[in-house]
């Protein structure tokens, strides 16, 4: 993947995107006067069934079904109005974006990591009931196979109410992006790097903490205080995490935490390495409220392509200190 500058995608925003974007804003126009409409249904269908419950004095549980089957169904009309024109943004401008970038990745703007992916990356504890997701990119960066979406993983829990009536509830493991790479080393157990929130907070009471969580594993103390001042780690084996996290790693992950100014999960599994990045917000989709001609909207989504492709470079995964040498 050749290094590409904020200048070179200006040039090619200029001479290859805006045009598409152009086209694309007048469907996003077309698209949010129907979306506008149907919000003041939407309000106008709220606020009388709340008027109606007053007028006829029927207790706040109505009230408050009325207001969830109003944004259940507003939730439903917005994403059917807006479907196509968010296929037709993935369609012409992230996937343009992506081949400007290196024209070997493949992308798939409705597919995810998957569900068993997440999982054995043995990063979140719990196991995701549901996991959804979009915009998969797959390929190879110099010499290593890497592959990324966006994913939202929930876990389900289930109660019953003094009536014996069961509810079901989905509650979020992780958000955000989810990075997966060959590591071209085998390890026999796991290496998981966590934000360090505990001793951050409480000091040697967080350090004592950490060690109890046995769960985990072993908790991994490392020789590189900057670097516990931002992250916990926990091994199957000291020795080979150890060995997995050098000294060159360490400030390299470091590094990588301080330029994304983001909370960062990695772990060291079978022969690869994951990351995970959180975000609130969805990372490759088309805004609707407000317009998508601008470089600097679009310049998000390139930008954040950059930092996912670049964790190849930034854990300098292209250096196989690990290879077998060659038999002469």
């Amino acid at each position: 993947m050749a290094h590409l500058t904020q200048s070179d995608f200006a040039h090619y925003y200029a001479t290859s995107l805006l045009k598409e974007l152009k086209k694309l804003e007048q469907v996003r126009e077309s698209v949010l006067a129907k979306v506008k409409t149907l919000i003041a249904i939407t309000a106008g269908a709220f606020m009388l069934s709340v008027a109606m419950d007053q007028a006829l004095e029927l207790n706040w549980m109505l009230a408050t079904i009325s207001a969830m089957v109003c944004m259940a169904a507003g939730s439903f009309f917005y994403k059917f109005l807006t479907r196509g024109y968010v296929c037709q943004f993935k369609l012409k401008v992230i996937s343009k974006i992506i081949e400007f970038i290196d024209p070997q990745l493949t992308y798939w703007a409705d597919e995810h990591i998957s569900q068993m992916q997440f999982h054995s990356s043995r990063i979140f504890e719990k196991y995701p009931d549901r996991l959804r997701g979009d915009d998969l990119v797959k390929g190879t960066i110099g010499l290593t196979n890497v592959e990324f979406s966006e994913v939202r993983a929930e876990y389900k829990t289930e109660t019953t109410d003094s009536s014996g009536r069961r509810q079901r509830r989905y509650s979020t493991i992780f958000k955000g992006l989810f990075f997966i790479a060959d590591f071209n080393k085998k390890f026999y157990g796991k290496t998981v790097v966590l934000p360090d929130m505990a001793e951050r907070l409480l000091g040697g009471i967080g350090g004592f903490l950490q060690s109890l969580n046995r769960s985990r594993g072993e908790l991994v103390k490392l020789e590189n205080p900057e670097f516990e001042k931002y992250f916990v780690v926990y091994g199957d084996d000291q020795i080979e995490s150890r060995y997995v996290l050098s000294t060159s790693l360490i400030q390299r992950i470091l590094d990588f935490r301080k330029k994304t100014g983001k909370r960062v999960y990695l772990s060291f599994v079978g022969s690869q390495v994951f990351v995970a990045i959180p975000y609130r917000r969805g990372l490759f989709e088309p805004r609707v409220f407000t317009s998508i001609k601008g470089f600097k909207s679009v310049r998000e989504y390139f930008d954040d392509l950059q930092l996912a492709l670049g964790i190849v470079d930034d854990l300098n995964l292209n250096t196989r200190i690990w290879a077998t040498p060659a038999v002469t």
